[in-house]
């Protein structure tokens, strides 16, 4: 009998959805999935676990999985050691970057004078002979960078040893006797090396890990330290878990407080701390940080929308349904009775992993997922993680205010240094017929693109229908501050100075402010930008009031 059979009727549904988008992804001849035309070890894994799962091809998920190893860096003593390659990244280039010798600080002297030279470097191109080439010369100039040194993110990602050792591990724990003693061999010797990088990581802290990360790292390092019988790796995953608690009972929240994309994968994570941990205290912990992560987020859970109201320390979509796991895991936790068979989104395919864990949802986070929310304001407090910042500065003090009701929900930030591009200050979701119009602050530079770029800070305040709102920018650069405004038939607003009017929504805007810039992207989303100068000295500042339409 196949390990599918015995899973719950929801958690073999979610497999099937992910075994019917992955498969016809699969190339015979790479081994591996290829989404979006390019080739990721990731989704590739997705894959194999599912493969297993269904007994349907235990030889192609071993082929998959000496492809995916076989992507992974053998490097001692560099920083992106173990990781796993994406289709077609060179090796980093090594013997160039000494993590100990040049420690935190320089890291963070590096980063930045980087950032300032390269925003010196693009404004004197703009003020040239050379300026309708500015993107082209400063993009080669970033190139050169990336062909000398290792760059997190850029060059190599750290994280990939994470979630390539969550799928590893789940193979081993299930399917070793369906493996030949090669595969598994291999699969152990890969999952060494990817943890003798990620513990150098996390002990130098020199790229911090965000929570979903920690929550994978914890139960890889306790899982393979029982496995592989290291006990050092045992008692680290438990101190770097108490560690984890002491940090969240201070606020009651995590650094990523409120984001559903991260949060989701927080939640996935935890389960397998409580269903494979190897002693009560680790399983305790997992089970407390689970339910208050659960407490936290559906606070902002808005049942009429189905989704959580902002502000979002780090997010990819407004959506709940285009890039987070909660649609898969209140269908799970919850059944179908109760929850909807979610549609497809960027985080599905994981499910094949996600129902090998135990994820559970509290009784109070059921109850919130169905109980109207009628006029409810909220103020929380959290530490974020500025994984770039000054590491002495960089776990500043944030308060998310929020209000909510059935069709209308608004959030915003303030106390936030964080540069990432990922921050959403300000987030706004109405309803307009059936259908939900959203609103969020951004910012990029002159020619569109979104860096993590150091010193942009949002202070904002939610005050029932009313945010306030402040921008300073210390960019060396100009930059654009914008509302994107996503909704049927966007195009069709009235924006001027002190008022748009959307469908279904209007909002009257005072302040002191730039004239707007609306831009069309299509007929479902505008853009309305405000031009931020280099290193102007006086803040943006505004005031947005929002009525519904009859």
């Amino acid at each position: 009998m196949s390990l599918c059979q015995s899973l719950s009727r929801e958690a073999r549904a979610l497999v099937s959805q992910s075994m019917d988008y992955l498969t016809p992804l699969y190339d015979e001849e790479r081994g591996m999935v290829c989404p979006d035309g390019v080739y990721d070890t990731r989704p590739s894994m997705y894959y194999a676990l599912g493969l297993l799962i269904t007994d349907e091809n235990p030889d192609r998920a071993e082929k998959i999985i000496h492809a995916v190893i076989d992507t992974q860096i053998d490097a001692p003593g560099e920083i992106f050691h173990g990781v796993y390659r994406h289709d077609g990244e060179p090796v980093p280039p090594a013997g160039v970057l000494d993590v100990h010798r040049l420690g935190l600080y320089g890291r963070y002297a590096a980063d930045v004078g980087y950032e300032r030279m390269a925003d010196a470097f693009r404004m004197r191109l703009e003020h040239s002979s050379l300026a309708e080439h500015a993107g082209d010369i400063e993009e080669m100039l970033r190139a050169s960078l990336f062909e000398t040194a290792p760059v997190v993110w850029s060059t190599y990602e750290p994280n990939s040893r994470e979630f390539i050792l969550m799928c590893f591990a789940m193979v081993l724990e299930h399917f070793e006797t369906a493996l030949s003693p090669e595969t598994v061999s291999r699969i152990e010797k890969s999952c060494r090396l990817a943890l003798e990088g990620a513990v150098e990581r996390s002990r130098t802290g020199f790229t911090p890990l965000n929570t979903n990360i920690e929550c994978m790292h914890v139960f890889q390092l306790d899982y393979f330290g029982t496995r592989l019988n290291i006990p050092e790796y045992r008692d680290y995953a438990l101190a770097y878990a108490r560690g984890m608690l002491k940090k969240y009972r201070e606020l009651h929240a995590i650094a990523e407080f409120n984001s559903p994309t991260y949060c989701g994968v927080d939640l996935s994570t935890l389960g397998f701390w409580r269903r494979y941990g190897s002693n009560d205290e680790l399983k305790n912990l997992g089970t407390e940080l689970e339910e208050g992560i659960w407490q936290d987020v559906m606070a902002f859970y808005n049942p009429a929308m189905r989704n959580f109201c902002g502000p979002y320390s780090r997010a990819y979509e407004l959506e709940q349904n285009a890039h987070t796991a909660f649609p898969s895991l209140f269908y799970l936790c919850a059944g179908e009775e109760s929850y909807p068979f979610p549609p497809w989104g960027t985080e599905s395919d994981s499910n094949t992993l996600l129902v090998l864990g135990d994820p559970r949802m509290p009784e109070d986070a059921k109850q919130a997922l169905f109980a109207p929310k009628e006029n409810v304001s909220l103020t929380r407090q959290f530490r974020e993680l500025s994984e770039r910042g000054d590491p002495d500065r960089n776990r500043a003090l944030c308060t998310a205010t929020a209000h909510i009701t059935p069709n209308l929900m608004l959030g915003a930030l303030s106390g936030s240094k964080n540069p990432s591009h990922q921050l959403h200050p300000l987030v706004v979701f109405w309803r307009h017929g059936e259908e939900l119009g959203t609103i969020k602050l951004l910012r990029q530079t002159k020619d569109g693109i979104m860096r993590h770029m150091h010193t942009v800070f949002f202070d904002g305040t939610v005050n029932g229908n009313h945010i306030d709102m402040s921008v300073r920018s210390d960019v060396r650069r100009d930059m654009i501050i914008f509302c994107e405004i996503e909704c049927d038939g966007a195009a069709s607003s009235i924006i001027s100075e002190n008022e748009w009017r959307l469908p279904g929504l209007t909002v009257q805007v005072s302040g002191q402010y730039p004239p707007p810039q609306v831009s069309i992207l299509s007929g479902r989303i505008i853009q309305i930008g405000f031009p931020a100068p280099a290193e102007e000295e006086e803040p943006m500042r505004f005031s947005l009031d929002f009525k519904l339409n009859a």
